[in-house]
């Protein structure tokens, strides 16, 4: 009967790991320093906790991909690829950024050293993350709206601590 059950608790943790996320997004980035907003949007999809899509409509071309412990981007034509084993802005924003899409924000606040608080609104959670001390690198303030049904993200705030701010509002999302 244990190994029984131990087998199905495998089998409904991969089945709930292998899940797929697919959604339409909206990127809004207010740069501080320049006084400059920039809108784009594309489609978003979460493959697993170590792979992640994001392909640009708009500008059309630019992609943001998370593959295991390498990003591809492409922004207006300039690719790179980045080894996050090796650069350690771009490990925090891929990991913060995969934490908070999954819905393990409390991994995310982990990372940031950070502290969170969450409330109720309606048929949602508002989790806000919000760093213990000011930083170089990373994020003062992330504040991650989720679906209460699924724990999926509807909308993200991410300000960094140079001041520039990052929202994502995503829609038709669907689970696969």
């Amino acid at each position: 009967m244990k190994k029984l059950l131990t087998l199905v608790i495998a089998m409904l943790a991969f089945a709930a790991s292998a899940q797929k996320v697919e959604c339409h997004f909206q990127q809004s980035k207010f740069i501080k320093a320049s006084g400059k907003t920039i809108a784009s949007e594309g489609n978003l999809k979460l493959y697993s906790n170590d792979k992640l899509e994001m392909n640009y409509t708009n500008p059309a071309g630019d992609y943001f991909i998370i593959d295991g412990k390498t990003i591809k981007i492409n922004v207006r034509g300039k690719k790179s690829v980045v080894d996050t084993e090796k650069n350690a802005a771009m490990r925090v924003q891929r990991n913060t950024l995969m934490n908070c899409i999954s819905g393990n924000w409390k991994q995310a606040a982990t990372d940031n050293d950070a502290t969170t608080s969450m409330v109720e609104k309606g048929g949602n959670k508002v989790v806000t993350i919000t760093a213990k001390k000011a930083g170089t690198r990373g994020y003062a303030k992330i504040v991650i709206t989720y679906r209460k049904s699924d724990n999926l993200p509807v909308e993200m705030v991410m300000e960094e601590f140079n001041g520039t701010v990052t929202t994502y509002k995503m829609s038709n999302i669907v689970k696969k």
